[in-house]
């Protein structure tokens, strides 16, 4: 099993994220989720969270898998509204039984 994660952010007013995870093995990959929560992005400033995209929403409770063939990716896009200015690192976390996480600077 072999999981690759990238993050990618745009800036144009609000923060545009994509994050990607992509089976970069040569077999099926299985992901076991406990909830419709299938990945989140935290920004951090100097190692302090000042945001987090599931932050206040809440997910369904009920367990979904997903299979990722060999060569397969899978795309998530999340929104930072109302950035402060300032430098930022930015972490993609798949929600998965399988571990994939990502990072990136953001300026604002």
């Amino acid at each position: 099993m072999s999981l690759e994660a990238t993050l990618d952010a745009s800036v144009d007013g609000a923060v545009e994220f994509e994050f990607r995870v992509r089976n970069t093995g040569d077999g099926p990959v299985e992901l076991q989720f406990r909830s419709g929560k299938v990945a989140d992005i935290a920004v951090l400033d100097d190692g302090e969270e000042v945001w987090r995209w599931s932050a206040g929403r809440m997910f369904t409770q009920a367990l979904q898998s997903r299979t990722l063939a060999p060569g397969e990716s899978v795309s998530h896009q999340f929104t930072w509204d109302d950035p402060q200015s300032g430098t930022y690192t930015a972490r993609g976390t798949l929600e998965a039984d399988k571990d994939a996480q990502a990072t990136t600077t953001v300026t604002v």
